[in-house]
C-alpha cells in the first residue's frame, strides 16, 4: 500500500510545526518528535511524545491531528503521552484508501497502532481516542489484546450507529469534498465548527486560546490533512451516513478483553448518551461518564476534570472504581 498525495500539496512543515509548538508552549511543554516505520504499508507515522510514566497512545478524530489533545496531556500527571498523527494527518505519511475493503482498513489500523506501541513502548500501553480515533482504538484493542491495557474513549466514537451531521455527510459527495478540501479554514469557520460540535459554552467563556485556533488554521493551510481525511470519508460514508461495515460494531466491542472508560458530552451531536451507554454495554468491563454541557471533544471544556476522572479510573484507590455518572 503506497502513500497517495493530492495534486497540489499544501505542505509547509516548518510553518505547521511552529503553530504546533505554540500550543505546547502555552502549557509549558516541548514534545519530542518521533517517526515510526510501518513496513507493511511503506509509510511512516509521526508521533509527538512528552512526559514520563504510564504509556498512553492518543489517537485523534477526523479531520484533525494529534495536537488536539495538548490541553488534556498538560493536565494528566504521571503519563508518557504518545500523541499520534493518524496516517495522512498532520505530518504523517498517508495511506491510499481508494481500493481498501473494510477488512483492509481494520488491518491497516491494527498494523500502525501495533507499530507505534511496539516501536516506542515495547509492551502493553493504554489507548485513548476521540471520534474516528475512538473507533480506531476500539478496533486496535480488540485485535491486539496483549498490547493494550485499557481504552479511554473521549467523545462519541466511530461506532456503528454514530450519527454524522449533515455537513459531514455532504462531504461524502466528491464535488463537495473538493470544495471543502480546497478551502483554507479561517477563525470564523472554526468558531462555527466548535458551536456545531456542542462547544458553545467554551466559546462564550472566551476559548479556545488563540494559539489553538492558529494551529487548527495551520492544519488546513500547511498540511494535506483535509484532502486525505475527506478521501477516507468518501470511502466509509455516503450522504446518508456512515457505511455500517466500515466502522466498529457489536462484534468489535464484545472482543474487548480490557477495561474501557467512555466519556461523552451531553451536547455531542454524533450520538446521545443513552446510545453510548448501549454500545458500552457490549464491552466486557466498561464505565460510562456523561459530561453535562460538553461537546464532541469534551476534554476541551474542562481538561482538569477529565484528567482527574481518567486517573481515578486508572488507579481507583481503596474506595474502588468510580461509578458511572448519570446525565
Amino acid at each position: 500500500m503506497t502513500t497517495v498525495a493530492p495534486r497540489v500539496s499544501r505542505r509547509d512543515d516548518e510553518r505547521y510545526r511552529a503553530a504546533e509548538r505554540d500550543v505546547w508552549a502555552l502549557h509549558g511543554m516541548a514534545p519530542v518528535e518521533r517517526w515510526i516505520e510501518v513496513p507493511d504499508y511503506g509509510i511512516r507515522v509521526r508521533v509527538l511524545e512528552h512526559g514520563e510514566g504510564r504509556p498512553v497512545v492518543f489517537v485523534h478524530g477526523n479531520p484533525t491531528a494529534g495536537n488536539v489533545f495538548v490541553p488534556l496531556v498538560a493536565a494528566l500527571p504521571g503519563v508518557r503521552a504518545i500523541v499520534v498523527d493518524r496516517p495522512g494527518c498532520g505530518l504523517s505519511e498517508a495511506l491510499d484508501y481508494s481500493q481498501m475493503t473494510p477488512e483492509d482498513l481494520r488491518r491497516a489500523i491494527t498494523t500502525y497502532v501495533a507499530a507505534v506501541i511496539e516501536g516506542l513502548v515495547g509492551g502493553p500501553a493504554h489507548l485513548l481516542g476521540n471520534s474516528a480515533g475512538g473507533g480506531t482504538v476500539l478496533v486496535a484493542a480488540a485485535r491486539l489484546p496483549d498490547l493494550v491495557e485499557s481504552v479511554v474513549i473521549e467523545g462519541v466514537p466511530a461506532v456503528r450507529g454514530m450519527r454524522l451531521p449533515r455537513e459531514l455527510r455532504l462531504t461524502a459527495l466528491t464535488p463537495v469534498a473538493r470544495v471543502v478540501a480546497a478551502h483554507k479554514v479561517n477563525e470564523a469557520d472554526l468558531r462555527r465548527s466548535f458551536r456545531a460540535m456542542g462547544h458553545g459554552d467554551l466559546l462564550e467563556a472566551g476559548g479556545p486560546p488563540a494559539a489553538e485556533l492558529a494551529w487548527r488554521m495551520a492544519l488546513s493551510r500547511y498540511t494535506d490533512t483535509y484532502w486525505h481525511e475527506l478521501s477516507l470519508i468518501r470511502r466509509t460514508a455516503t450522504w446518508r451516513g456512515l457505511r455500517p461495515d466500515w466502522v466498529a460494531g457489536k462484534e468489535t466491542l464484545e472482543a474487548l478483553r480490557m477495561p474501557s472508560l467512555w466519556i461523552v458530552g451531553d451536547r455531542d451531536p454524533f450520538a446521545r448518551p443513552e446510545r453510548v451507554r448501549a454500545w458500552a454495554r457490549h464491552a466486557r468491563d466498561s464505565t460510562v461518564h456523561v459530561m453535562e454541557g460538553s461537546g464532541h471533544q469534551p476534554w476541551l471544556d474542562d481538561p482538569a476534570r477529565h484528567a482527574h476522572l481518567i486517573t481515578r479510573w486508572w488507579d481507583p484507590g481503596p474506595s474502588g472504581p468510580q461509578q458511572p455518572t448519570v446525565a
